[in-house]
């Protein structure tokens, strides 16, 4: 090999020298790129199965969770309303286990009155129905609210709205007695256990709900039968700090129910003489539930003073905590 010939072919080799450093870094840089692409679609993936997987609002509870009318409009209740409400916020369907006609007896151990209509589909108790789906893997921390509205039926046939009086011939104490029993030593423990192992959620996903007076206009002294039943219901939840719901309030209380439960319930039409809320009172019962969540845009009603409503905001001066106050008084005066 010549002296010419060898300087060509060294400088062939040190002109190859920066295209194999290209290639290596081109490959290593794809390499690079072809793993973190890997690395987005796994999480991607994920993300939109967590972006896409199901959010549920359970309701439970007798005809007024399940919406009953007696024009046969079952898809108007306030369960409808609160889901409605909910679902802008990511609440993706509602389980309704609620059946007319139940009481504590039959949702521990079956055999309700309404139970070839259910909005949801189960068999058996309504109870074991719904601590099994709230025990299910698949809906582990995907179950939140729940409300519960159940005891009305345990008591109704306890008044004679004929006489205005207790029915003779019941056990007012005793029938309580039975719903307390049920409530605190079987339902709102299974309930709480549930939430607590295995929702990943607290108590504050359940509200227990109070009942209104449909007798307020027609019987002006029911309103103590109804205070009892009410009293024991929050007797009961207050076992398990399960918040209550004040329908009682929402529909007037005891100074203005008597001027609304015409608009709120069936009670005045003629036709039907019904108990059960119509769409406006299934809404204004929607509102007192969404109140108590603490949802945002909800405002107080008449009756119900909810204090997140008047509490300062975080770092508040005391001329701030001092305004607040007495907002808060003068919401109580009014």
């Amino acid at each position: 090999m010549t002296q010419a010939e060898d300087r060509g072919l060294s400088s062939r080799r040190i002109s190859a020298l920066p295209n194999r450093i290209l290639t290596v870094v081109v490959f290593s840089a794809l390499l690079l790129i072809a793993l973190t692409g890997i690395d987005i679609l796994v999480l991607s993936r994920q993300n939109l199965a967590e972006a896409f997987s199901p959010h549920y609002y359970m309701a439970l509870g007798d005809s007024l969770s399940f919406g009953y009318q007696p024009n046969f409009d079952f898809s108007s209740g306030f369960a409808d309303d609160i889901f409605n409400d909910l679902h802008p916020a990511g609440v993706t369907a509602v389980v309704n286990y609620a059946c007319a006609g139940e009481t504590t007896e039959t949702m521990i151990h079956g055999g309700c009155p309404g139970r070839i209509a259910h909005h949801g589909s189960y068999t058996g108790a309504q109870l074991q129905a719904a601590v099994n789906f709230l025990k299910a893997e698949r809906n582990q921390g995907r179950v939140s609210p729940i409300t519960l509205e159940i005891g009305s039926n345990d008591m109704v046939a306890d008044w004679d709205p004929s006489i205005c009086s207790i029915k003779a011939g019941t056990d007012v104490d005793a029938d309580l007695a039975r719903m307390d029993a049920n409530l605190t030593q079987v339902i709102l423990p299974q309930l709480v256990a549930a939430l607590g192992n295995h929702t990943k959620a607290n108590n504050g996903d359940l509200h227990l709900l109070n009942y209104y007076n449909p007798y307020a206009k027609q019987c002006p002294d029911s309103g103590a039968f109804v205070h009892e039943l009410n009293d024991h219901l929050a007797a009961d939840a207050a076992k398990f700090r399960v918040p209550v719901v004040d329908v009682y309030g929402a529909f007037g209380g005891d100074a203005n129910m008597a001027n609304k439960i015409c608009d709120y319930t069936w009670i005045c039409d003629p036709r039907f003489h019904d108990i059960h809320p119509t769409n406006d009172g299934y809404k204004v019962i929607a509102k007192a539930v969404e109140v108590a969540l603490g949802l945002p845009g909800t405002g107080p009603l008449p009756g119900i003073i909810p204090p997140w409503n008047f509490l300062p905001p975080l770092g508040a001066m005391p001329d701030q905590l001092a305004e607040a106050h007495r907002r808060l008084d003068a919401a109580r005066a009014a």
